[in-house]
């Protein structure tokens, strides 16, 4: 991790030797009393926080955060047939470092409802992956992550997002670019679950004035073409 998330912007804290961040500092950083490193407060300012002693409690720190806080995920949302746990977890942290702005994972056809019920989802073990992520990235907004039971669901509270593409590989006619939201404020991408959208969906999609694009002729992964495509989506707001 590049910086290190806490809950609050507070001007002193004592870190439990039993905490994730007090191990990384200590194994990983190997910060001696006096040292600096980076810090965030999540969806708010980014700062440094000092080590002022080794105490009984843990780790104590000082902290000075910056003034000013800029929003700086993408106006991107992206909605994810309901994958595999593990690769809802790869998509997760690697979608939250790209910047999206927000996920919706939902239920599909030809997807495996017992997905839902992974520990991943029923625990906060979600929540983690979308901070490593953000860490990573060295920002400190986190992405809004939603459930839904069905394709239909997520589609209802859709707003009139200025653009609306999903991927698909085999009726799609042209390849996803930044041609495909030139002029537009902000994008929703669908991408489907790992077995592909079904003829249902695909109508339900193109009703909801979907663009079907596709990333060339191979098969991907289901986490290489979500991450992919918001490669190329981002672009824009580089």
């Amino acid at each position: 991790m590049n910086l290190i998330l806490f809950e609050t912007a507070a001007e002193r804290a004592i870190l439990p030797d039993d905490d994730p961040r007090t191990t990384h500092v200590r194994e990983i950083l190997r910060l001696k009393v006096g040292d600096a490193f980076d810090v965030a407060v999540a969806n708010g300012p980014r700062g440094k926080a000092t080590l002022l002693e080794n105490c009984s409690e843990g780790m104590s720190l000082g902290f000075t955060w910056e003034q000013s806080v800029r929003d700086d995920l993408f106006p991107i949302r992206l909605l994810v047939g309901l994958p595999r746990p593990q690769t809802a977890r790869k998509i997760l942290e690697q979608a939250a470092a790209l910047g999206a702005g927000a996920m919706d994972f939902f239920g599909t056809d030809k997807g495996e409802p017992s997905y839902a019920d992974s520990k991943l989802w029923t625990t906060d073990e979600w929540k983690r992956h979308l901070t490593r992520g953000v860490e990573q990235a060295f920002c400190s907004f986190i992405p809004k992550v939603r459930h839904w039971r069905n394709l239909e669901a997520v589609l209802d509270d859709l707003s009139q997002s200025d653009g609306r593409l999903a991927l698909d590989l085999y009726e799609a006619d042209a390849p996803l670019s930044t041609d495909a939201i030139a002029g537009k404020e902000s994008v929703t991408l669908a991408v489907g679950p790992e077995s592909g959208w079904s003829p249902r969906e695909r109508d339900l999609l193109r009703e909801a004035e979907f663009t079907l694009l596709h990333l060339g002729e191979r098969v991907l992964r289901q986490e290489t073409a979500c991450l992919t495509a918001l490669g190329v989506l981002a672009q824009p707001w580089w």
